[in-house]
């Protein structure tokens, strides 16, 4: 016979941590703004690279540390978001992986950032 009623958890799951799936979903989005402002950032300054002076300037340098930055970016970002779905889903601690994701991508975005300013000649 099939019962109707309310469905009880499954036995032996722990219940998920709301603080800890909030501060997760809350830095997992911040990596996300993080990584779409590094993209739109370096679209225009790669698009308004007018004039690039050979003896302080390489632009073949501009693409590659701007490019690799933000596919490094992505990556983490990536790797990231699924393996603290994955805690989540599991039970288990979500938020050091979450903040790690925040970490590498925001250093990543800075890396390039760094490295498109001593390509140009800055």
């Amino acid at each position: 016979m099939l019962s109707t009623g309310p469905a009880r958890p499954e036995a032996g799951r722990r219940p998920i941590v709301r603080w800890d799936a909030a501060l997760s979903g809350a830095a997992l989005a911040v990596t996300g703004m993080l990584v779409s402002l590094g993209v739109f950032g370096a679209v225009f300054l790669v698009a308004f690279l007018d004039y690039c002076p050979p003896r302080t300037c390489s632009s073949s340098a501009v693409l590659v540390s701007v490019g690799g930055s933000l596919v490094v970016a992505a990556a983490a970002g990536i790797a990231g978001l699924a393996m603290t779905v994955l805690r989540v889903v599991e039970r288990r601690p979500a938020w050091p992986f979450a903040l790690a994701t925040l970490a590498v991508t925001g250093c990543a975005v800075v890396f390039g950032a760094v490295h498109y300013a001593s390509a140009i000649g800055y």
